[in-house]
C-alpha cells in the first residue's frame, strides 16, 4: 500500500459487546479533530476579559500648577490625573499611502507624541479638537485615546485611568486544559454517534453518546472556569470644565 493510497489509516479501538472492533479514521479526519479541539480552546479564550464598571467621574478640582500667561492666539488645558503623576501625550493621526493595482488607498495610524511628560500640567495648544492619549494601568503597551475639544477660554480636564489586571490563577489553567480536552471529546462523539445509529452498532451508540455528552459538560465547565478567572478591565473616565476665573 502506497503512501500516497486513501486507504492510510489511523486506527481507534472500541469496545462491541463482549469482542473489540478496530475502527479505521483518516488520518486527515484525525488531525480534523485535533485542530478543532484548539480552535475551540483559543475561542473560549478570545474576549475573555471582564469588563468592570467605568470609574466615578473626577471630582471638578483644579489643579495647582504655576505657569507664565498663555501665548497668544492659543488655548490655555490644565491635565491631571487622579491616580497620580502620569504622562499625557498628543495623538497625531499620520497617513501611509498604500497602492493596490491601480487604486490608491491610505492607512492611518496613531502617531503619540508628549504633550506632557508628567501630570498635573499645563499646555498651551491652538483652539479645536485634541486628541490627548493616557496609559493604561497594567498594560503599558496600550494608549487609550480621548477626544476633546478645547475653546478659546482656559479649562481643566481631569483624567481616571483605565486599569487592566491580568492576573489569573490556577482556576484559569484547568478550564483551558478542560476546554481542549471537552472539545476533543465532544468532536469524536459527535462522529462515532451517527457510525453507530446508521450501522445498528450499539457499543458505538454507546460510546459516542458518552464521548458527546462528557465532552459538552467538560467544554462548559471549562469555558466558564476560564470566564471566571479572566483578566478584568475597568474603563476610565474623564472630567473636562472650564477654569474658574479666581483660579491661578
Amino acid at each position: 500500500m502506497g503512501t500516497g493510497d486513501a486507504t492510510n489509516h489511523a486506527c481507534s479501538l472500541v469496545a462491541r459487546g463482549s469482542a473489540s472492533t478496530l475502527l479505521r479514521f483518516p488520518r486527515n479526519a484525525q488531525q480534523t479533530t485535533r485542530v478543532a479541539a484548539i480552535t475551540l480552546a483559543a475561542c473560549s479564550l478570545t474576549g475573555c476579559v471582564k469588563h468592570l464598571p467605568p470609574a466615578p467621574v473626577p471630582e471638578s478640582i483644579v489643579p495647582r500648577v504655576a505657569a507664565a500667561p498663555p501665548p497668544a492666539n492659543t488655548a490655555r488645558l490644565l491635565v491631571d490625573v487622579v491616580e497620580g503623576p502620569a504622562p499625557a501625550l498628543r495623538v497625531y493621526m499620520r497617513s501611509e499611502p498604500s497602492h493596490n493595482g491601480s487604486h490608491l488607498t491610505y492607512r492611518f495610524s496613531e502617531a503619540p507624541e508628549t504633550l506632557c511628560p508628567t501630570t498635573p500640567c499645563v499646555a498651551d495648544v491652538p483652539s479645536g479638537n485634541l486628541l490627548l492619549g493616557f496609559p493604561v494601568l497594567g498594560d503599558p503597551g496600550n494608549l487609550e485615546v480621548e477626544l476633546v475639544r478645547v475653546g478659546p477660554e482656559p479649562s481643566v480636564y481631569r483624567r481616571s485611568l483605565s486599569i487592566y489586571d491580568g492576573h489569573t490563577g490556577t482556576e484559569r489553567v484547568l478550564g483551558i486544559i478542560a476546554t481542549a480536552l471537552g472539545g476533543s471529546s465532544a468532536i469524536t462523539g459527535t462522529a462515532l454517534l451517527p457510525i453507530g445509529l446508521a450501522r445498528g452498532n450499539g457499543g458505538l451508540t454507546l460510546a459516542g453518546g458518552i464521548s458527546l455528552g462528557a465532552g459538552a459538560a467538560l467544554l462548559t465547565l471549562g469555558i466558564l472556569a476560564i470566564r471566571h478567572d479572566a483578566p478584568t478591565y475597568r474603563p476610565g473616565s474623564s472630567n473636562h470644565f472650564p477654569l474658574p476665573p479666581a483660579a491661578p
